[in-house]
């Protein structure tokens, strides 16, 4: 993600010609369509997941091309276009990646691509040696042992089963885990309404509008998540999706900080009841805050997926 202050003026003063001739604005409905697209590629990349898409399509526009063989997705950065990277088979990727900058060229904009992974970067330099790639690690995802973190197994994870136990030994008898469902979507609403609805961040509030939206088609989309209980009351809850077949990527995650294990209780809860067989958990970027750094790194990820902005002729 982006920084919100930024990308909420990135509009005002774009010149919107390449939209209005070869870009679409993609709207919520058109989520099907994509997720054709991203069945063909399967990135392992947190951005270029549907359920990411459509959570921050408010805060952060987009806009397609398609072609049978491909789809391109256009974003905005500091009043400045960017294109993720392909959608398609590895096959159409030379000629998608031609067919994005000669539409930018055309228009007079900065063939800016962003997004993209090192794999895709050497796909890109292959065709355009001129180019340059800028590693912008405060957009890395985290990637985890998936059945670490449904056991917390190991002398590495001593610490989070600590936390875990506790809540179970505080909780016993009062807790329950449910996976979401149209019965219990509304209480995850209602508990949504009253988390942080305070706080002054304007990514944190980001997030909670795109967490209402996912909420509110959540019986359309292609995701699964869980709810826990305490005494009744929804305490916690997450929301996760594939990315390919062998990740899944947590997409959300909410729960009262001052219950000590909860965090721990939730994640293992949904990942062991709704993706139990899935190798790697990608739970995505910390945004550059040390915070969410030092939290992602305290549960040991097994790799980190380094993210690239492409531009020409740049230091790196």
């Amino acid at each position: 993600m982006r920084n919100i202050q930024t990308e909420n003026k990135t509009m005002e003063n774009v010149t919107t010609e390449i939209l209005e001739n070869d870009f679409t604005t993609l709207q919520v409905m058109d989520w099907p369509m994509v997720q054709e697209y991203l069945q063909r590629c399967k990135y392992e990349e947190s951005n270029h997941n549907i359920i990411n898409m459509i959570m921050w399509l408010q805060t952060y526009p987009l806009f397609y091309y398609k072609k049978e063989e491909y789809l391109l997705l256009l974003g905005i950065h500091e009043g400045c276009f960017f294109m993720y990277m392909p959608l398609c088979e590895k096959q159409y990727i030379a000629e998608a990646i031609k067919k994005g900058k000669e539409i930018f060229d055309h228009y007079g904009h900065d063939f800016t691509l962003s997004c993209f992974t090192k794999e895709m970067v050497d796909e890109v330099i292959e065709l355009y040696p001129e180019y340059t790639a800028i590693h912008e690690s405060w957009a890395d995802d985290y990637v985890y042992d998936g059945e670490r973190l449904r056991t917390y197994a190991g002398k590495k994870m001593q610490k989070k089963r600590n936390h875990l136990n506790a809540f179970y030994k505080d909780y016993e008898g009062r807790w329950s885990y449910e996976t979401l469902n149209e019965t219990n979507i509304d209480d995850c609403i209602g508990y949504l309404r009253d988390w942080k609805s305070e706080d002054p961040d304007d990514f944190l509030q980001s997030e909670r509008i795109g967490t209402f939206r996912i909420l509110d088609l959540y019986n359309e989309l292609p995701c699964k998540g869980g709810l826990i209980r305490i005494d009744g009351k929804v305490r916690a809850f997450a929301i996760g999706s594939m990315l390919s077949d062998r990740m899944c990527q947590e997409n959300i995650e909410k729960a009262d900080g001052d219950v000590r294990g909860l965090y721990q209780c939730i994640m293992k809860e949904m990942l062991s009841h709704e993706f139990p067989g899935i190798e790697l958990v990608n739970r995505e970027d910390d945004t550059g805050r040390e915070n969410l750094r030092a939290a992602k790194l305290s549960y040991h990820p097994v790799s980190i997926i380094e993210k690239y902005r492409i531009k020409k002729g740049v230091e790196s």
